[in-house]
């Protein structure tokens, strides 16, 4: 969560940072006010489905691959699409907040070094 990159919608909160690996990693937040253990265990289930399912879509190019940690809001237990699509809706935003953040860097220092001609 250090790396301040999140994507916010009405049941979850996705944080993500690049994790320089060769494969995406997820990990699963929830709290007892989202309910019982019973609802909490269908909710990752379905969670950890969505993420499985969207694997082929998720980024690959610079900065992929992803840790992801998943904040799960009180809500009622919701279809598997529904999850499906707030991650990956999540996961764009993320990535091209990366993506920006790494073309900052790589800009600023070209400016700060001295070009030769």
């Amino acid at each position: 969560m250090d790396g301040r990159a999140r994507a916010d919608g009405p049941v979850i909160a996705v944080h993500a940072r690049p994790n320089g690996g060769a494969a995406h990693r997820i990990g699963i937040s929830i709290g007892r006010r989202v309910g019982a253990a019973a609802v909490r265990n269908r909710i990752k289930r379905l969670l950890r489905e969505a993420y499985r399912l969207s694997q082929h879509e998720l980024p690959r190019d610079e900065p992929a691959p992803y840790d992801f940690i998943i904040v799960v809001r009180a809500h009622e237990p919701l279809p598997l699409e529904h999850y499906r699509a707030a991650f990956t809706d999540a996961v764009r935003h993320l990535h091209s907040t990366w993506q920006k953040r790494i073309n900052r860097r790589t800009t600023a220092a070209d400016r700060a070094s001295p070009r030769e001609d």
